[in-house]
């Protein structure tokens, strides 16, 4: 069994035209069941380094904060920050763990709706790059053997939670390629604060963000730089369906 746990960074809804985000990325990490409390437990060890006990009640690790030192990372030091952004990664890398992603650039997607559907229809993006990622999970599963199984866990998102539980019942039920038949039972909704592993997805989906960012020619920045090289040894690049999946989704009610 794999522990897949399902991030998002870029989210603005349904403005596609936030010049400071223009790319949505949803991401998951994956986590083989025998590694889930070894990793848990090298995070915490580094957490308690980086920001030592008593933490606050409800103390969580946002990607957003670390890099930007706001939230509870409000008085910690930059070198301390991004010191343990690094050192979660490098743990990341040291068990071995898998990150796959999908990237929407948001303008693009704008066209491709208007296109689709006429102008006027706006859908989350969210919702779109749910079932292109769980197409590369569902073959990544599958090429690591016969038995091999996975259960998504994710952050609570009201926005999309209804949504994502029908189309991952849809996909499971699918008789063509894009049937996910190594997801087992519904998707699990936790808080993140409860949960080091998604604070970690979390922190992948945002370098994975940055990165996308620069390509389309948002400006870098090097608070950035070694986090995205670590990111790069964990991302596994699958096929994805994309006819099948745009096809799917545009006959879906709407």
């Amino acid at each position: 069994m794999n522990l897949i746990y399902l991030d998002e960074s870029g989210n603005t809804g349904k403005n596609l035209a936030d010049p400071q985000q223009p790319v949505f990325v949803l991401g998951a990490l994956i986590v083989p069941e025998g590694k889930w409390q070894l990793v848990e437990t090298d995070l915490e060890a580094a957490l308690d380094k980086y920001i030592p006990s008593p933490r606050p009640e409800k103390f969580e690790i946002h990607a957003g904060d670390v890099r930007q030192g706001s939230g509870y990372f409000k008085e910690v030091s930059v070198t301390s920050r991004i010191a343990l952004r690094d050192n979660w990664l490098r743990i990341a890398n040291t068990h071995g763990l898998k990150f796959i992603y999908r990237a929407i650039t948001k303008k693009r997607y704008q066209r491709w709706l208007e296109e689709a559907f006429g102008k006027g229809v706006t859908i989350n993006p969210h919702l779109v790059a749910f079932p292109l990622l769980s197409q590369v999970i569902n073959k990544w599963l599958k090429e690591q053997g016969e038995s091999e199984l996975g259960i998504l866990i994710s952050d609570e998102n009201r926005e999309v939670v209804g949504d994502i539980e029908r189309f991952q019942r849809l996909l499971r039920a699918e008789s063509s390629e894009l049937k996910l038949d190594r997801i087992i039972e519904k998707g699990f909704f936790i808080d993140s604060q409860q949960s080091c592993l998604l604070q970690l997805a979390d922190l992948c989906t945002y370098q994975a963000r940055k990165k996308e960012e620069r390509i389309v020619g948002l400006p870098p920045k090097s608070i950035d730089d070694t986090g995205i090289e670590l990111l790069e040894p964990l991302i596994y690049k699958g096929q994805e369906a994309w006819h099948d999946v745009i096809q799917w989704l545009s006959k879906l009610p709407r």
